[in-house]
């Protein structure tokens, strides 16, 4: 091999993978981008962009979703050497993967070891299809495609000669037909499209983390918008707003959807359906929802001391117009966020109008889903008789009658092992019989014993047409009498564009599984339910379960007595309940991450332990495992500000590792 060629390829390697191991968890752009670069995140289609060394191609994925995409790339020689970097927003953690050259996907980052791929591009016209299932890439989140190297062997030099090609189209492949953007048919669609999606990891210590995206369907609602009429309009005039004031707005309670737990939930998306009695063609409407006080996100808390009426204003996020923000800009209000959401305007809506809004990812940050806090939808703007331009006025209110709230569930659970059954029965939610609509099935025909305790239920099902959407419901028998010796989800869960199949994964809540193992109410010696409430298919097959337990470990210690008057020595047993093991050193608020949040619960319990602490008032009160995980200061010595400190210190990298000990 040319030595001069040699030493080049070795030094564009290093080079490579370095760019690769700077990659941040979730880059917005990478660090080192030329100025031929980067292009804005628009369409896809008819793309000229010149790639060479340090450049990259910022996109977006298709709304519907997508299984590859494919690049197409022009060069004027033949043998034209390319390495190239691929990394994708994902649904769940980390939310940002890269592939490495071994096909994997991997998380980016400082100390990543992800390393580019290289390839030979042929002279004119060559494509590179990246296979994206196995990434769970984001319908509608971003992508980039990077150039780490590009050069062809220069006869006159004998050597390589750095030089770029040109992407000419990027196409993606695989996704689903689902309508987007403006909203023709009265719809908008959601980014948030991974309804029923679940992963489940082994952590190998006893643990495993489990997800699960989850829909709730509130149906037979009777909510009036009358447009015009907003909280800010009574509050001006100092009305009490009742059940029977008109108002364009409304408020969903969390606890509505049943969620009474927040711990470990993101909300992804809420959909909203509008009826009317007369066709709407224009169709505008913003939405909002609780966050925590003085946050970025705290639209509302930006507006105190400077608009009238807003003094005591806060904890919320609210949409609004371009208008309307320059308005409050131009008075002097600094908002936290640079992007705002701005509405959504659906186009020829009709008389069933299905509204959806994705929940930022700036806002998820500090969204508050605790007890009373809500998540809400405004009507803004609309018209009808499209020919004539007339707009709705309070005469014409427009009612919503159903909402469905999809969030996703992330927890760390005991675990020990799962067993999965073959089922076969098919469920038939048209039926006047409750046997024909419900699976009911015992724990024991699972292979579940009396010592094991389950956390999580897995149901495999099928249709042999188009579910669309799945409506369905859960159940458990329990030990707590309080219960009446029963646990059913309070509201119908939904799976949304289930097709012909859908795994659904049912993370047991802290209703029954408790917080720690004597808090287990779930009875192995009962039944489990699934109930097929409504499906455009009438029947289904539940074909399989799968249910993930723990076995509470338990350990014998022995002690030894010697008396002084004889020389028999006397041994005796005792079998007692395993202590709690660390789930994760630092993971103080038990979701599965270490972060800040998990040293600001370590101050906070200490110095508001009436709150904050392990019997306090919060819904985000430190529990005893939270305690047991903070302990990585002189691990033994109790909770302290040290052990603040020393998460502190881990997530700069001034320590490598946790627990931290200085003995």
């Amino acid at each position: 091999m040319n030595k001069s060629f040699a030493t080049r390829l070795k030094a564009a390697t290093v080079s490579l993978t370095m760019a690769a191991a700077v990659l941040p968890a979730y880059p917005a752009t990478v660090n080192a981008v030329s100025t031929s670069g980067v292009i804005p995140f628009s369409a896809n289609k008819g793309v000229s962009q010149t790639m060479k060394v340090d450049s990259v191609y910022e996109g977006t994925i298709p709304e519907e979703g997508a299984k590859s995409v494919t690049f197409t790339l022009s060069t004027s020689y033949t043998g034209q050497s390319f390495s190239y970097g691929f990394g994708c927003s994902t649904t769940d953690s980390p939310y940002w993967l890269e592939l490495d050259k071994s096909g994997k996907w991997m998380e980016g980052g400082t100390n990543s070891k992800v390393e580019g791929t290289a390839c030979k591009l042929d002279k004119a016209s060559s494509t590179i299809t990246i296979d994206l299932t196995k990434a769970g890439a984001k319908p509608g989140g971003k992508f980039e495609f990077r150039c780490y190297y590009s050069a062809h062997w220069d006869n006159s030099k004998s050597d390589m000669v750095d030089n770029s090609v040109t992407l000419t189209d990027v196409e993606f492949a695989g996704g689903s037909s689902s309508s987007s953007g403006s909203g023709s048919s009265g719809s908008s669609s959601s980014s948030s499209s991974n309804s029923g999606k679940w992963s489940f990891k082994d952590n190998k210590d006893g643990t495993a983390t489990v997800s699960a995206t989850v829909s709730k369907q509130l149906d037979d609602l009777d909510y009036d918008l009358t447009v015009g009429y907003d909280e800010d309009y009574y509050a001006a005039k100092g009305t009490e707003i009742t059940d029977t004031t008109p108002i364009n707005s409304h408020k969903f309670k969390y606890s509505d959807f049943g969620i009474v737990d927040s711990e470990g939930i993101t909300i992804d998306s809420l959909s909203v359906i509008v009826e009317a009695d007369f066709d709407v063609d224009k169709f505008m409407y913003g939405c909002g929802t609780n966050v925590e006080m003085g946050s970025p996100a705290d639209t509302e808390y930006a507006k105190r001391g400077i608009i009238d009426g807003k003094d005591d204003a806060g904890y919320w996020y609210n949409e609004m117009g371009e208008d309307s923000r320059e308005e409050f800009e131009e008075a002097g209000v600094k908002f936290g966020l640079k992007n705002i959401g701005e509405g959504t305007t659906l186009e020829e809506a009709g008389k069933y109008i299905e509204c959806v809004w994705d929940v930022p990812e700036e806002v998820q940050k500090y969204q508050t889903i605790g007890n009373g806090d809500s998540i809400g939808f405004q009507f803004w703007y609309g018209t009808k008789e499209a020919s004539k331009y007339t707009e709705i006025t309070s005469s014409d209110p427009v009612t919503i009658t159903s909402a469905t709230l999809t969030y996703t569930i992330t927890k760390t659970i005991p675990y020990t092992k799962s067993v999965k059954a073959t089922v076969g029965k098919s469920l038939d939610c048209t039926a006047s019989s409750d046997s024909k609509k419900n699976l009911e099935i015992s724990y024991s025909d699972l292979g579940i014993e009396e010592d094991m305790d389950v956390y999580a239920i897995r149901f495999d099902v099928s249709a042999k047409n188009d579910v669309k959407k799945l409506v369905y419901g859960t159940g458990t028998g329990t030990t707590n009498a309080a219960q009446k010796y029963w646990y059913q989800e309070p509201v119908s869960s939904v799976v949304l564009g289930a097709g012909k199949s859908a795994e659904i994964m049912w993370i047991l809540p802290k209703e029954v599984v408790g917080s720690s193992p004597d808090k287990h109410t779930v009875n192995p010696d009962s039944n489990i339910v699934f109930g097929y409430y409504y499906g455009e298919s009438d029947t289904i097959t539940v074909d399989s379960i799968e249910v993930y337990y723990a076995v509470p470990e338990v350990i014998v210690t022995t002690t030894t007595t010697t008396t002084t008057t004889t020389t028999t020595t006397t041994t005796t047993s005792a079998t007692t309940q395993k202590e709690t093991k660390v789930t994760k050193w630092g993971d103080v608020n038990c979701d599965g991450d270490l972060d800040l949040s998990d040293a600001v619960l370590i101050m906070q319990s200490l110095s508001n332990p009436n709150k904050y602490g392990v019997e306090g008032t919060s819904d985000k009160r430190i529990t005893e495992q939270g305690i047991i995980n903070g302990d990585v200061f002189e691990n033994g010595s109790g909770l302290t500000t040290s052990d603040a400190s020393s998460i502190q210190k881990k997530l700069l990298n001034l320590i490598t590792e946790l627990p931290e000990s200085y003995k």
